[in-house]
């Protein structure tokens, strides 16, 4: 009972951070303080379930070493992913800001996983799969960019969706 427990609370932990860095980071830019404070409690819990994964479930005894990539990677892991998540979800509101957010963010993550969870991979293969990454994030970024000028939202700031109407 007590591992379905602790597995819950960091499932709970992860998507409530994931889901606060995605909203801190997208829309940082309308409201610098609200959003700043938002984000680093994202990231802060994001951290505190993946230690908590690592400490308590997994039972892992790190290094000094080992723990500081951990908190490295899961920093970079959460950036990457909010990036995509949170410009998925407000697209609407700043497609130009959101054109840069996926396509980067499909990139760090991948790289944070992978490093994060110690895929060691062959020069070669590591070469082929960046490649492959990068590649996939300029098609998203020019299919975005695309997109956004056709909104005729072409203003990098501007707020312009759904969250500005009835001064929300």
């Amino acid at each position: 009972m007590k591992n379905l427990i602790y597995k819950y609370l960091v499932y709970v932990i992860y998507f409530l951070g994931i889901g606060m860095t995605s909203s801190g980071i997208v829309l940082m830019p309308f409201n610098m303080m609200r959003y700043s404070i938002i984000l680093f409690i994202g990231l802060s819990l994001f951290i505190i379930g993946s230690v908590f994964n690592e400490v308590v479930i997994n039972q892992n005894h790190m290094s000094p070493t080992e723990s500081i990539k951990l908190v490295i990677f899961s920093l970079t892991l959460a950036i990457g992913i909010g990036m995509i998540s949170g410009g998925i979800s407000h697209f609407k509101e700043s497609p130009k800001y959101v054109s840069y957010l996926i396509p980067l963010g499909i990139v760090i993550s991948f790289i944070s996983f992978a490093i994060k969870n110690n895929f060691n991979l062959e020069k070669k293969e590591r070469f082929t799969v960046l490649i492959g990454v990068i590649i996939v994030a300029i098609i998203i970024f020019v299919g975005l960019s695309l997109a956004s000028s056709n909104m005729g939202m072409m203003n990098d700031m501007t707020p312009g969706g759904d969250i500005f109407k009835g001064g929300h």
